[in-house]
């Protein structure tokens, strides 16, 4: 069996939900492991409904707002999760460019994220992470013992 070798960088794709502790910490707890260099990346979407009305008078001056707003909660979100050494980026416009520019541009080896639907093919490793949903059958067991439940009390009586 082939021997692997050691991850060199290791991204981590933050969405702002739910998984970014989640992903952040798994990021990093792998690039510690493999002495690799860390990135954190949010990919931000343009917003059709800003048409107009940008906030920096011009849609460039409002896509630099939104990056460093963006870079500021990686920044915090890097320094919670103890990997105050990872590279921060953000990135404004269509989302699937901006993961594959940044991908060539660092050359990661191992992607970790909650949502891989930005990650086409390619040279490099995917680890998908979420949080375990709740169990719909055990909510709709619980429901209905509520209604058993009573309805058994009452028919002892």
């Amino acid at each position: 069996m082939p021997e692997t070798r050691p991850y060199r960088r290791v991204l981590a794709l933050i969405g702002f939900d739910a998984n970014d502790a989640l992903v952040a910490r798994k990021a990093a707890t792998l690039a510690h492991l493999n002495h690799a260099e860390l990135d954190f990346l949010h990919l931000i979407a343009p917003d059709a409904l800003l048409d107009g009305g940008y906030a920096g008078g011009s849609p460039r001056a409002t896509a630099r707002e939104f990056e460093q707003a963006a870079l500021r909660r990686l920044r915090f979100l890097a320094a919670q999760c103890g990997a105050g050494e990872a590279q921060c980026h953000a990135v404004y416009g269509p989302r699937r460019q901006g993961f594959a520019h940044h991908l060539e541009a660092r050359d990661a080896e191992l992607v970790v994220t909650a949502e891989p639907v930005f990650c086409p093919a390619g040279a490099y490793d995917l680890l998908v992470l979420g949080r375990k949903k709740p169990r719909r059958a055990r909510r709709v067991l619980n429901l209905l013992w509520n209604v058993v439940a009573p309805a058994r009390a009452i028919a002892r009586i």
